[in-house]
């Protein structure tokens, strides 16, 4: 793809985007880059919206998402849409902030400075190139650090440092020379003429022809540089000459501007000072309405308003996880309340049958002291059960929290570790004990298991031993040990089993709802 775009291009148009999304986007990506390193204009982003599609689901796909908003932003750019490229470009910093992509992190550099550039922020777009070679050295990409290095150059330019816009750009030309890139080479040299002109600094014979060769005579780019090689030879009318021509190339208003401002350069050094001046004034005309143009649009702004969202978004963050915690203690204290309620009322009913009982002993005639003293026994004996059971089962909660707690310590502890691990086990493997689990709670808490296989009997059998181990009492941890599970997913299951009790309408929907807390 880097390195033969065309025939990347040619394999993908011959292949359907079919298959699963996932192929489709991958697709979807392949193709924008193809067209973007074949250097195609493309303005339609219907195809690179579908790849954001689906990469946006997947934060861990940090390439494939930085990729897929790189070359959108590149599109919003053609379209003159530069807030929003903007908006892509600071997005993609963000995510790229702690990461080793040194290439991926160039090219968005670039494209930040380039829109600076356009804005003629020339200070912020310095900035950015100036990271965008950094990074392109880091990564060893010899053309691209010598692009940003002509990016640097022309960005110090416009900022009036001369002696330093001629350093980089000399700095370029080697880089150029380097791997032998004909076009950048070009790009160097055209700069420089300029530069030299501007600066009316004296420059070698071997560097002014090597200029003079180097430009092309069909080109609005080319005319200009025999512009400037004939200044620099005082050559006057050849510069008028290779002026013209280069006028008749373009309608660009920057080219323009650029044309005009070295005809001023041509008439002072031909000391005529009256048109000198009127071309002045037609390059400052000119470049009003370029910067008309651009302040209708301001990056500046752009980046505050996006860093500003994004303080915001953080702000509201932290003030709803502020909210989501007093609204936890608030619900924690408010279930504490609820149980002590019941627990009390328990305790309150309990006492009121009791003397109530003792009340009716007291006047029972005689003939029924045996059938109450045997009604004692029984209480008597269902209460040890009770106590018994909950005793039993208690053991095993704290097992259970023992086996939780002590998993990855120390060797000396593994034997009692995996003694409990083999209760606990047993104990969940077990379907006689599930089946004494739920005679307990059916004894305890009036027929509670009975009554939820009646009302919900489409309900799936690990549900239903789920609720078991709730009704019973185990924590979260042993019944997470039981059913083989996370902790979190029982808290999950309990939650919409909970849910699925509170929207469905039966009589014993206050027991399970008491049961599960």
């Amino acid at each position: 793809m880097q390195n033969n775009p065309d025939s990347a291009l040619a394999i993908l148009q011959k292949l359907k985007p079919e298959g699963n999304r996932a192929e489709q986007a991958r697709y979807a990506l392949l193709y924008s880059e193809a067209l973007e390193k074949k250097q195609m204009k493309v303005t339609d982003d219907s195809l690179i919206r579908q790849a954001w599609q689906y990469y946006k689901h997947y934060p861990k796909d940090l390439r494939h998402q930085c990729k897929t908003l790189y070359y959108w932003g590149r599109i919003k750019l053609r379209t003159g849409d530069k807030p929003g490229a903007l908006r892509l470009f600071l997005k993609i910093e963000k995510k790229l902030t702690d990461t080793d992509e040194s290439y991926y992190k160039g090219l968005l550099y670039r494209q930040i400075g380039e829109v600076y550039y356009k804005q003629m922020n020339y200070s912020r777009a310095y900035h950015y190139f100036h990271e965008a070679r950094n990074n392109f050295r880091q990564s060893g990409d010899i053309q691209e650090e010598t692009k940003a290095t002509l990016d640097m150059a022309a960005a110090t330019f416009h900022s009036k440092d001369i002696e330093k816009a001629i350093r980089l750009y000399s700095a370029a030309l080697d880089l150029a020379d380097e791997h032998n890139n004909s076009n950048l080479i070009e790009v160097s040299l055209t700069n420089l003429a300029s530069l030299y002109v501007i600066s009316k600094r004296h420059i070698s014979n071997d560097l002014l022809q090597r200029i003079e060769l180097s430009a092309r005579q069909d080109t609005v780019y080319g005319y200009h540089t025999l512009t400037d090689v004939s200044l620099l030879k005082n050559h006057i009318d050849s510069a008028r000459y290779y002026l013209e021509l280069a006028k008749a190339h373009t309608t660009d208003i920057c080219d323009m501007a650029e044309l005009q401002y070295t005809a001023y350069h041509i008439e002072v050094q031909a000391k005529n000072f009256e048109k000198a001046t009127d071309n002045v004034h037609r390059y400052i005309y000119l470049n009003d309405s370029i910067m008309r143009s651009n302040m209708q649009f301001s990056a500046g702004m752009v980046e505050r308003d996006y860093f500003k969202e994004r303080t915001k978004f953080a702000q509201y963050r932290m003030k709803n996880r502020t909210v989501w915690e007093i609204a936890i203690a608030a619900a924690t204290f408010f279930i504490i309340g609820i149980a002590w309620y019941i627990v009390r009322q328990r305790l309150r009913m309990q006492r009121d049958r009791t003397n109530h009982y003792l009340l009716l002993t007291e006047k029972a005639n005689s003939e029924y002291k045996a059938l109450t003293e045997r009604v004692k026994k029984q209480q008597t004996t269902e209460s040890y059960l009770r106590g018994l059971a909950a005793s039993r089962f208690d053991i095993v909660d704290k097992l259970g929290k023992t086996y939780y707690e002590r998993e990855n310590t120390t060797s000396q502890q593994s034997v009692i570790f995996n003694e409990v691990k083999q209760i606990i086990t047993d104990f969940a493997e077990n379907n006689g004990i599930l089946q004494e689990l739920e005679k307990i709670v059916n004894t305890c808490h009036d027929n509670a298991m009975y009554k939820l296989k009646e009302d919900f009997p489409t309900m799936k059998a690990s549900d239903t031993r789920l609720l078991c181990y709730i009704f019973v009492g185990f924590s979260p941890q042993v019944i997470s040990l039981f059913m083989k599970d996370t902790v979190a997913n029982v808290y999950a299951r309990k939650s919409r089993l909970k849910s699925r009790i509170k929207s469905t309408e039966t009589a014993n929907k206050e027991l399970f709802l008491s049961l599960l807390g």
